[in-house]
């Protein structure tokens, strides 16, 4: 690694950090959001193919570790015993602050597609993209990994290479799954990310882990009857079908979709469980216990879900279609990442 490498790693390490201590931590959906997404995104896989074996197999047989891995950017990537730097790439992947670089953000041809471009509407902005967010393009670099080990499978000589390359897809898959259930939630789209700057500051906790954690058991269910494609329909019957065949265009229409809610929760705040504003300073808003008003939330919780749910899978469906659709049916496996390892995000310093 040259010196011009290093001192690049470190700027951006240092940046990180200063975000990472400077700024409210993002987590979004707690474990129980994250693990229902991935878990229904599974059962809309068997949908979506018709319940197809070479495809469906190894993910109804390991979605407990799907859902596992979908929590590991929150619960393994941010532990102490992670490196530093490791902790602040990680950071900036987890959220994209529109307004900062972009205004009125409706539809997903509002968005470049290359993170260049963005670099550079950004810094035209007066912002470095570390500081503005980037995670709609790691979710498309998790998709190219897990489209790369597909094709790995597909192409494997021997048991232990096929069984490489499925569970290494399934790591790339489930981790993609956290990133993508952070796009489903609108706070992860906006500059306004807990409700700081309408006076409303700790409504990101409030709603996506207190919310979530007391809504009632059968919540999983409800979501998987919601999980659909009606969420697209702003766009025409040939734009739809364009979206759901191109990975970056969906992943796109997510942001814009996921965006443009951020005005309704705003107001579920105010209308139900809102009793005192926040203050400029770093004082939270007061709010009702959330026992009492949770069941307000309860529908546009179900939307945002669904709609990562939705898009997870039809993410896990166009890797598996990319990679010449690999016969997955024989595989068979006892591989469990419990701490998988962290994936830089390689797209920063293109």
């Amino acid at each position: 690694m040259n010196n011009t490498t290093l001192i690049q790693r470190f700027g951006q390490a240092a940046l990180g950090l200063t975000l990472l201590f400077t700024s409210s931590p993002l987590w979004a959906w707690g474990e129980r959001g994250h693990d229902l997404i991935t878990r229904v995104a599974v059962q809309n896989l068997r949908v979506l193919s018709d319940d197809k074996q070479a495809l469906v197999k190894p993910f109804v047989a390991r979605d407990h570790m799907l859902g596992h891995l979908s929590n590991a950017p929150d619960i393994v990537w941010r532990a102490p015993y992670m490196s530093e730097l490791e902790r602040s790439e990680n950071y900036s992947t987890h959220f994209i602050n529109l307004e900062k670089v972009y205004a009125g953000v409706s539809l997903w041809s509002d968005l470049p597609t290359e993170y260049s471009q963005y670099r550079t509407d950004a810094q035209a902005k007066g912002f470095e993209p570390e500081g503005v967010g980037s995670a709609p393009w790691r979710v498309l670099q998790l998709y190219s990994l897990m489209v790369e080990a597909l094709r790995s499978a597909g192409q494997a000589q021997d048991k232990k290479a096929f069984e490489d390359s499925v569970n290494k897809a399934l790591t790339m898959g489930g981790i993609m799954s956290h990133f993508v259930g952070d796009l489903a939630n609108p706070h992860h789209t906006t500059a306004n990310y807990d409700g700081q700057l309408t006076g409303q500051h700790g409504l990101h906790a409030y709603f996506e882990s207190d919310v979530v954690t007391e809504l009632p058991l059968e919540l999983s269910a409800r979501t998987a009857k919601k999980v659909s494609q009606k969420w697209l329909s702003q766009y025409s019957k040939s734009e739809r079908k364009e979206i759901l065949s191109d990975p970056q265009k969906l992943v796109w229409a997510l942001v814009a979709n996921s965006h443009s809610r951020l005005p309704e929760l705003l107001a579920l705040d105010v209308k139900y469980s809102l009793i005192e504003r926040s203050t400029q300073g770093n004082d939270k808003a007061i709010r009702k216990p959330v026992g009492q008003i949770a069941k307000r939330y309860q529908r546009f919780t179900i939307e945002r879900l669904s709609i990562g749910s939705s898009v997870l899978s039809q993410l896990w469906l166009l890797a598996w279609l990319e990679a010449g659709s690999p016969d997955l049916s024989n595989f068979r496996s006892y591989y469990y990442p419990v701490k998988p390892d962290f994936v830089r995000p390689d797209y920063i310093n293109k």
